[in-house]
């Protein structure tokens, strides 16, 4: 009878040990993602945000044709 208390008592044992360990994962798990999710809203609210303008200087770059080339000929063509 005794060792029935005992493997009874060691197993209530292990079961809070493990039952602690567990929830100490959860936590650690979910810090975790709290640390990343705060990095990338940091990262996102302090990047400047700077504004891109293209300017025209009246240049004269035209695709001319269907010739699947890809060619750009700056001014006018000798095709048609």
């Amino acid at each position: 009878m005794d060792n029935e208390t005992l493997a009874t008592e060691m197993i209530r044992e292990i079961r809070a040990t493990s039952k602690r360990w567990f929830i100490a994962f959860i936590v650690t798990l979910c810090l975790w993602f709290a640390t990343i999710a705060g990095f990338i809203l940091y990262e996102y609210y302090t990047i400047p945000i700077e504004e891109v303008t293209v300017e025209n200087d009246d240049g004269n770059a035209n695709y001319i044709g269907n010739d699947m080339n890809g060619d750009l000929y700056n001014g006018e063509s000798t095709e048609d």
